[in-house]
Protein backbone atom coordinates (compact mmCIF):
# COMPACT_ATOMS: atom_id res chain seq x y z
CA UNK A 1 0.00 0.00 0.00
CA UNK A 2 1.88 3.36 -1.32
CA UNK A 3 1.71 6.35 1.05
CA UNK A 4 -0.77 8.37 -0.76
CA UNK A 5 -3.35 5.30 -0.55
CA UNK A 6 -2.59 5.32 3.18
CA UNK A 7 -3.53 9.05 3.45
CA UNK A 8 -6.56 8.71 1.55
CA UNK A 9 -7.67 6.06 4.27
CA UNK A 10 -6.84 8.37 6.79
CA UNK A 11 -8.81 11.11 5.74
CA UNK A 12 -12.09 9.11 4.60
CA UNK A 13 -11.48 7.45 8.54
CA UNK A 14 -11.33 11.07 9.91
CA UNK A 15 -14.51 12.45 8.27
CA UNK A 16 -16.39 9.78 9.40
CA UNK A 17 -15.00 10.08 12.81
CA UNK A 18 -15.64 13.80 12.84
CA UNK A 19 -19.19 13.44 10.92
CA UNK A 20 -17.48 15.99 8.38
CA UNK A 21 -18.35 15.52 4.18
CA UNK A 22 -15.44 13.28 2.53
CA UNK A 23 -16.00 15.33 -0.77
CA UNK A 24 -14.64 18.17 1.74
CA UNK A 25 -12.00 16.36 3.49
CA UNK A 26 -10.61 13.98 0.99
CA UNK A 27 -11.45 15.75 -1.94
CA UNK A 28 -13.66 13.26 -3.50
CA UNK A 29 -16.62 14.79 -5.93
CA UNK A 30 -19.59 14.88 -4.77
CA UNK A 31 -21.91 13.76 -7.87
CA UNK A 32 -26.02 14.79 -7.85
CA UNK A 33 -27.83 12.03 -10.40
CA UNK A 34 -31.72 13.98 -11.18
CA UNK A 35 -33.62 11.23 -12.88
CA UNK A 36 -32.59 9.68 -16.04
CA UNK A 37 -31.55 13.18 -17.34
CA UNK A 38 -28.59 15.10 -15.23
CA UNK A 39 -25.58 14.78 -13.54
CA UNK A 40 -23.91 17.37 -11.68
CA UNK A 41 -20.36 16.72 -10.42
CA UNK A 42 -18.32 19.02 -7.91
CA UNK A 43 -15.16 18.69 -7.10
CA UNK A 44 -14.18 17.25 -10.41
CA UNK A 45 -10.84 17.61 -11.51
CA UNK A 46 -11.83 17.92 -15.76
CA UNK A 47 -12.96 16.00 -18.38
CA UNK A 48 -10.76 12.63 -19.86
CA UNK A 49 -12.92 12.43 -22.54
CA UNK A 50 -15.84 13.55 -24.53
CA UNK A 51 -18.84 12.41 -26.93
CA UNK A 52 -22.79 12.13 -27.30
CA UNK A 53 -22.74 8.94 -25.93
CA UNK A 54 -19.73 8.75 -23.51
CA UNK A 55 -18.01 11.80 -21.14
CA UNK A 56 -15.43 10.62 -18.94
CA UNK A 57 -15.06 12.58 -15.73
CA UNK A 58 -11.75 12.86 -13.82
CA UNK A 59 -12.61 12.97 -9.99
CA UNK A 60 -8.85 12.82 -8.79
CA UNK A 61 -9.07 8.93 -7.25
CA UNK A 62 -11.49 7.66 -9.54
CA UNK A 63 -12.69 8.06 -13.07
CA UNK A 64 -16.38 8.85 -13.53
CA UNK A 65 -17.76 7.26 -16.66
CA UNK A 66 -21.39 8.91 -17.69
CA UNK A 67 -23.09 6.89 -20.29
CA UNK A 68 -26.31 7.44 -22.50
CA UNK A 69 -27.72 9.15 -25.47
CA UNK A 70 -27.59 12.79 -26.38
CA UNK A 71 -25.18 13.47 -23.54
CA UNK A 72 -23.78 17.63 -23.22
CA UNK A 73 -22.10 19.33 -21.16
CA UNK A 74 -24.48 22.20 -19.69
CA UNK A 75 -22.51 24.08 -17.78
CA UNK A 76 -18.54 23.45 -16.81
CA UNK A 77 -16.05 25.57 -14.74
CA UNK A 78 -13.47 24.84 -11.88
CA UNK A 79 -15.82 23.46 -9.22
CA UNK A 80 -18.49 21.63 -10.83
CA UNK A 81 -19.81 20.11 -13.94
CA UNK A 82 -23.44 19.64 -15.71
CA UNK A 83 -23.84 16.85 -18.10
CA UNK A 84 -27.78 16.18 -19.93
CA UNK A 85 -29.15 13.63 -22.22
CA UNK A 86 -30.70 10.84 -21.56
CA UNK A 87 -28.09 9.10 -19.40
CA UNK A 88 -28.45 5.23 -19.39
CA UNK A 89 -25.61 4.00 -16.92
CA UNK A 90 -22.88 5.44 -15.05
CA UNK A 91 -19.61 3.35 -13.88
CA UNK A 92 -16.57 4.15 -10.83
CA UNK A 93 -13.45 3.38 -11.85
CA UNK A 94 -10.95 3.20 -8.65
Amino acid sequence: MSISDKKDIFLEKAADLFDLPQEVVAGMPRITVTGCRRVMVENHRGILEYGDREIQINGGRMVLTVRGSGLELRSLNTSELLVTGRITGMEFDY
